[in-house]
């Protein structure tokens, strides 16, 4: 368990340094009118995105009027299309999208949802693209359509088909998901995981790397059903070999990777007694990392370790799917020097030490953290206490698919 009822003093310094960055974000007085970054020339919508999530993390989201998480609400419904998938494309505006295509705007379309159930509001329109999806078959043929060589990739995907079937039931009342879930995704995400690293896509081709950022993608599915993790060994050997030297889980360290890492960390350690003082080695290796991207100014988090230069950076890839394409691209970002902060650091290193103060309990990070489960990089193996999000399905099915 992370949430503690007294914020220490580091927990307070991660919440100020995090807030600080979030009212910097702010443009305006319109409620959910944030910049993702400074080169931003207006609001964004992952802004408005990720100040909801940041804000409710340190217990924020609370203080806003009802009017305000209304019109903040409405920000993000006016970027859902026919059929009730989300997108700020122009073109998608008057589209309805088959099921065929949804790879270029999943992982939209998860962000969004994910702060509808933050801001407690449910999305304006039914979710109707889910529909060819509500069968076992169906669903099992497009888990197992994706290459799984790309781990980071497909699991991401999944990642947002589940937020979005957690929706449909959650907001919708539609009595059957978990059955779909449970015989359509489980048996074919448990065909596609690698006894020998317990990781998705690595007997693919995956590197160890590149399955670490697709498995933490696809457990929380697992958690939030009550689905178990197998090969739990073979996954904490390849979690502890990711781990760099100096703590990160990315060269010169990088949210998205970093928060991973501590993710896998915090999970093995609740699931296995398994090299149980390693992991908590790695988890006090990487606090000492994580705390090198605590911004000199006391503004944020920073992309790159502060005692990093350029010429050590690692671009870190985002994939990126185009209509008609197949297989995801790979985009390089992060190499720009001018580029120092993001709102996703606020977001994932105050997490990830989160992370770390439940795994070790002495760590000054402990505090009164909030995590939301139906957000699904929040939902982790136990339970956070007040959290009633996504319960853990574990009752028996009713009736046959």
């Amino acid at each position: 368990m992370i949430y503690r009822n007294k914020a220490s003093p580091g927990y307070d310094r991660l919440k100020n340094a995090a807030l600080a960055f979030v009212r910097r974000m702010k443009v305006g007085e319109e409620p959910g009118a944030y910049k993702k970054e400074a080169c931003e020339s207006g609001p964004s919508t992952y802004g408005a995105y990720h100040a909801a999530v940041i804000l409710s993390l340190f217990g924020e989201l609370d203080k806003e009027s009802c009017e305000s998480l209304d019109r903040w609400a409405e920000r993000i419904n006016a970027l859902q299309c026919p059929g009730g998938y989300f997108s700020n494309r122009p073109g998608d505006k008057a589209r309805r999208r088959g099921t065929e295509e949804l790879d270029p705007v999943w992982h939209f379309t998860r962000g969004m949802l994910w702060t509808l159930y933050l801001l407690g509001r449910r999305p304006a329109r039914a979710l109707d693209f889910l529909e060819p999806l509500l069968n076992k078959e169906a669903m099992y043929r497009y888990v197992k359509k994706y290459d799984w060589k790309n781990s980071w990739a497909a699991g991401n995907q999944i990642c947002a088909l589940s937020t979005a079937m957690f929706a449909l039931r959650d907001f919708f009342g539609v009595p059957y998901v978990d059955e779909v879930l449970e015989y359509g995704m489980f048996p074919a995400l448990e065909e596609l995981l690698d006894p020998k690293t317990g990781y998705w896509g690595c007997q693919f081709g995956a590197d160890l790397r590149n399955g670490q950022f697709g498995t933490i993608h696809v457990l929380p599915t697992y958690f939030a059903q009550g689905w178990d993790y197998r090969f739990l060994e073979r996954s904490v050997d390849s979690t502890l070999a990711c781990q760099n030297p100096d703590g990160s889980f990315w060269p010169c360290g990088s949210d998205c990777p970093d928060f991973d890492g501590a993710y896998m960390l915090y999970n093995l350690h609740c699931l296995t007694d398994y090299r149980r003082e390693d992991i908590e080695s790695a988890a006090r290796l990487y606090i000492q990392h994580a705390l090198m991207h605590e911004a000199a100014d006391g503004v944020g988090f920073t992309i790159h370790r502060r005692d990093s230069r350029p010429e050590q950076w690692v671009s870190r890839p985002h994939f990126i799917w185009l209509d008609g394409d197949a297989e995801a691209r790979e985009e390089i970002r992060d190499e720009d020097p001018t580029r120092d902060k993001i709102m996703l650091g606020s977001w994932f290193y105050p997490q990830s030490l989160a992370l770390m103060s439940g795994l070790l309990g002495d760590t000054g990070f402990e505090g009164p953290w909030r995590l939301t489960r139906a957000c699904l990089h929040e939902c982790n193996v136990d339970r956070e206490p007040g959290d009633t999000s996504l319960p853990n399905r574990k009752e028996a099915f009713h009736g046959v698919l």
